[in-house]
């Protein structure tokens, strides 16, 4: 039985009812790759680390330990200390079996690492497992053995002076798939702002992703059920949790070419086939009739509201007609909403500097190299590259529009 990550997506009930069918199998072998260390603590009886001794441009090799992960932390804590972690609490001490540590212990332990943590030398030279590991990772930047990751400065958004000042809202939103008339959401209120670092937890299928789908626009909230509002200038960039269906058409290009294609037209094509802003056929059959708004050409503020500028059927292109948002939306189909939004879009790359910034190669290689794909992954087949470079690539693909962190 082989299992990759099998702990990445799942609640802790849920790894808790995995954990338990594992042990209770017999006759089976297990190969488990996990940064969840609680877990391959319970369910492994051995170790088999990855390793290249810290030398750069050395292969790696794997070296086996016949023991448990915490027996490996007693033996190997520098290795045990350095390691990426994804789970709920800090590295538990190399001194004491993970099985004995509470959830209480942990925090405390967690306290202790972070009122140590200093930019001076002398509280590095302390010991702290936490500035051992931070010193360590240093010296591995440095010798080229970890990529540092630079995000670029996005600036401020025209409009929004204050990390206070709300970007996105939803009122009263509710939501539920067609086949079913059970509510994944029911009246949902939610106020993001620029200083929000926000964490949505809750159990598997409580509805997390699909909030978040309809924050962003990827799913519509029930007809007549709710608001949902956007700064008309925010950036606006998204990671679905199943995100690598996005480089199945691109497997044979290089992340190079896959940016380029991704961005050629100045604007980022995901963001473009949110159901939000993609116009469906029967939307663009509508624009067709009559005295249609076919097109919005410009966009202004009136007493701090948004106008904006458009066209219609039978008008010539020169006879536009300005109205302020609000009295668009009461007047006007849906579909008019959309093109207000693919405006918006292009306002903002131009903000960003994404429409009028050529995408060659040498600055789509400078953006892949801030975030730790170099030359060799960058001008490689994305096919060649492993599920974690897939990974990072996916990530940090939607930044080169510089959206607000």
């Amino acid at each position: 039985l082989l299992l990759d990550e099998p702990t990445n997506h799942l609640d802790r009930e849920s790894i808790e009812w995995l954990t338990k069918h594992l042990l209770s199998l017999t006759g089976v072998t297990m190969g488990i790759v996990s940064h969840d260390y609680d877990f391959i603590d319970e369910v492994c009886t051995d170790v088999t680390h990855y390793d290249n001794g810290g030398q750069l441009g050395k292969p790696c090799r794997f070296v086996y330990y016949p023991m448990t992960f915490s027996e490996f932390q007693k033996l190997k804590p520098e290795i045990a200390a350095g390691l990426p972690r994804i789970d709920s609490g800090p590295p538990k001490s190399a001194s004491q079996p993970a099985s004995e540590v509470s959830g209480s212990e942990d925090v405390s332990e967690l306290s202790e690492s972070m009122s140590s943590v200093s930019v001076s030398e002398s509280n590095a030279s302390e010991g702290s497992g936490l500035s051992t590991t931070l010193a360590k990772v240093d010296e591995m930047i440095a010798a080229g053995l970890i990529l540092p990751m630079n995000f670029p400065d996005p600036g401020k958004p025209e409009g929004i002076r204050t990390f206070r000042k709300p970007v996105m809202t939803l009122k009263k939103c509710s939501f539920k798939y067609p086949e079913t008339d059970r509510y994944i959401l029911k009246e949902v209120d939610a106020t993001v702002t620029l200083g929000s670092r926000a964490v949505i937890v809750g159990g598997n299928g409580s509805g997390k992703s699909t909030f978040l789908k309809l924050l962003i626009g990827d799913l519509e909230p029930e007809e007549g059920q709710g608001e949902m509002w956007k700064h008309h200038a925010l950036r606006l960039s998204y990671v679905a949790q199943q995100s690598l269906h996005h480089l199945e058409d691109h497997v044979t290009s290089t992340p190079i070419q896959y940016l380029q294609a991704r961005f050629r037209q100045g604007l980022d094509a995901e963001v473009a086939k949110l159901k939000s802003i993609a116009l469906t056929d029967d939307e663009k059959a509508e624009m067709e009739k009559g005295s249609a708004i076919y097109a919005i050409v410009g966009r202004t503020t009136k007493g701090n509201k948004p106008w904006y500028e458009f066209q219609q059927r039978g008008k010539m292109k020169a006879e536009t007609q300005s109205l302020p948002f609000a009295e668009i939306q009461l007047r006007f189909p849906p579909y008019v909403q959309k093109l207000i939004k693919n405006y918006d879009q292009k306002a903002q790359a131009i903000e960003s500097g994404m429409a009028i910034r050529p995408i060659t190669e040498a600055e789509v290689l400078k953006h892949l190299g801030d975030f730790g794909i170099d030359q060799q992954l960058a001008f490689g087949k994305i096919r060649q590259m492993s599920g974690g470079q897939r990974q990072r690539l996916l990530l940090f693909a939607p930044l080169l529009s510089k959206p607000p962190p």
